[in-house]
């Protein structure tokens, strides 16, 4: 009876379950700002970005949650698939993206160090769940309605992500500088990262792999600039 009672209050369900992989994340086009208008940006502001951005829907799980021996951490687990009753997300494991949820496995339901196929929330009540695969082939579920989360929408940077950007480094004389950065996914890339200087006594308009600014004011704390073109706009 007690053992009853423990798994009644932990909420903790072995069933027969179903995976959805349905969900394709938003990707979008990026190119800031708008040509020929007036800006201005302080040391350390972006003066222009283009490249590829992706946001994904998913669930927040704001404590940790161990579902029978299935260890889920805090943090942003991203939909992977959707049903009528069900949110499907993945996961990280080892090091993990700042802010992605990740999950650790001892013997857990399905095995000794086998992770789950998903964590699956339930879009009718506090339920998380680890599915994986059971016996015989028929995939299987490990449920808890003790831990919250909720549902939101965040940016996230996928490995096909790509970005340019140009920052404002400041003036020393007639002379600004600029600092050039790129992305790939979710790291910047040192290596393609540069620092660049323009004479201003020569040219109010400085260039850069395509992105051309007009300068229209600059000191060392902000400059006033139009964006004549992006990395590879017009």
């Amino acid at each position: 009876m007690k053992a009853i009672a423990a798994l009644s209050i932990m909420g903790l369900l072995a069933s027969c379950a179903s995976i959805r992989n349905n969900y394709v994340p938003e990707t979008q086009q990026i190119s800031f700002p708008e040509l020929n208008v007036e800006r201005s940006a302080s040391i350390g502001d972006e003066l222009v970005r283009q490249g590829t951005a992706t946001t994904t829907n998913g669930a927040v799980l704001s404590s940790e949650n161990n579902i029978k021996g299935i260890v889920l951490s805090p943090g942003f687990y991203p939909q992977s698939g959707e049903d009528e009753k069900y949110i499907f997300t993945n996961f990280g494991t080892g090091i993990t993206r700042e802010g992605i949820g990740k999950v650790t496995v001892g013997g857990g339901l399905f095995g000794a160090g086998i992770y789950p196929q998903s964590i699956r929330f339930s879009k009718e009540k506090q339920e998380t769940c680890a599915v994986g695969p059971g016996s015989y082939g028929i995939t299987q579920a490990a449920c808890d309605t003790e831990h919250s989360y909720y549902f939101e929408k965040r940016p996230f940077l996928s490995e096909n992500n790509f970005q340019q950007t140009l920052i404002y480094s400041g003036r020393v004389g007639d002379r600004i500088k600029i600092s050039y950065r790129e992305f790939s996914g979710s790291m910047a890339r040192p290596a393609f990262s540069n620092e660049a200087e323009y004479d201003l006594s020569v040219s109010d308009t400085i260039a850069y792999r395509g992105a051309e600014l007009k300068v229209l004011e600059a000191d060392n704390q902000k400059i006033r600039y139009l964006v004549l073109s992006n990395f590879n706009t017009e």
